[in-house]
């Protein structure tokens, strides 16, 4: 008998195979990330992920995240097949509703360009170089980090927290284990929710921790408030 998909998976697999566009997240520390955008799966990989790790050699993995027409993101995980296509483009009877559409996907004017085919117009993201120059923290130095030591759940905890109550963005976790598969779309609506810095949204966005999975994306969430909080007193 064939594997049955879980649903979460098909969800996740549907959002990377119709991704008008790869986002890709590097951690660099104190609540802070490299960011570059690619078209697609293989420029991502191959192109802007490694550009990024190497310009922080820290030896942490860029995170890449595809993200739909409706603006909805997936995490890619290694098992995500690399496709060598373009991807698929809507295309619109007027060029202002393709605007819209690209706008409606997250993207702003300079992030998108609108094209014209043979069936009307269609709106794709232009590639993006990384930002490797990141704007400083206005605040509170200097900073305490995570000891090396600091390995243990309760004590890396207090760390995380005691970042989070000056500000600064938690790391998201990893969720490259299995384990984790059925999940990995609501950590990236997750992340992408902190990274917009929406407050509201991340306060509305409904968990429920029955398993070690969610519990680690719920703490990650309230970590994420309680740095967004204290950046708007």
């Amino acid at each position: 008998m064939a594997h049955r998909l879980h649903p979460a998976d098909a969800a996740n697999a549907a959002i990377i195979a119709n991704a008008v566009r790869f986002d890709i997240a590097l951690f660099i520390g104190r609540g802070k990330y490299a960011h570059a955008s690619a078209r697609t799966l293989a420029e991502a990989r191959n192109e802007a992920a490694p550009v990024l790790e190497a310009e922080h050699p820290y030896g942490r993995r860029a995170l890449i995240y595809a993200i739909d027409a409706n603006g909805r993101a997936a995490l890619v995980t290694d098992d995500a097949a690399t496709e060598g296509r373009e991807p698929s483009m809507k295309t619109y009877a007027k060029k202002f509703n393709a605007q819209r559409a690209a706008k409606a996907a997250g993207l702003t004017d300079d992030e998108f360009e609108i094209v014209k085919t043979k069936d009307g117009f269609a709106w794709r993201a232009k590639p993006v170089a990384s930002d490797a120059k990141l704007a400083p923290d206005p605040s509170r130095e200097p900073r305490k980090t995570v000891p090396a030591k600091a390995t243990g759940k309760w004590t890396r905890g207090v760390f995380l927290r005691e970042a989070a109550l000056r500000g600064e963005m938690p790391p998201p976790p990893d969720f490259s284990a299995p384990t984790h598969a059925r999940f990995r779309n609501k950590l990236a609506s997750v992340v992408a929710l902190a990274e917009a810095g929406d407050l509201d949204g991340l306060r509305a966005f409904e968990i429920n921790p029955v398993s070690s999975s969610p519990k680690a994306i719920k703490r990650y969430r309230d970590l994420c408030i309680m740095a967004l909080e204290a950046r708007r007193k």
